[in-house]
C-alpha cells in the first residue's frame, strides 16, 4: 500500500520560515536576507519580494546598520 504523501501550502511554508529564522535575527541580522531569499524563491515573483522586502525588512537592516556605525 502506497502511502499518502502531505504537500504543505505557500502559506504553511511561509509560516515555517518565519518560525525558524525571525527568532534568530538578534544573534544575526544577516539572517533577514536568507528569509527574503527563501521566501523569494518559494513565492516565486521578484517584484513582490523586493517590494516585501523593502517594506518589511530594510527598516530593520537600516537601524543595523546605524547601531553598528554609532559604537
Amino acid at each position: 500500500m502506497k502511502k499518502e504523501r502531505r504537500h504543505y501550502s505557500k502559506g504553511e511554508l511561509n509560516r515555517l520560515i518565519d518560525d525558524l529564522i525571525h527568532p534568530l535575527y538578534d544573534r544575526n541580522p544577516e539572517l533577514m536576507v536568507v528569509d527574503v531569499v527563501l521566501h523569494g524563491l518559494l513565492e516565486q515573483n521578484p517584484p513582490e519580494t523586493v517590494l516585501k522586502f523593502i517594506r518589511y525588512s530594510l527598516p530593520r537592516v537600516v537601524k543595523e546598520i546605524n547601531s553598528h556605525t554609532r559604537r
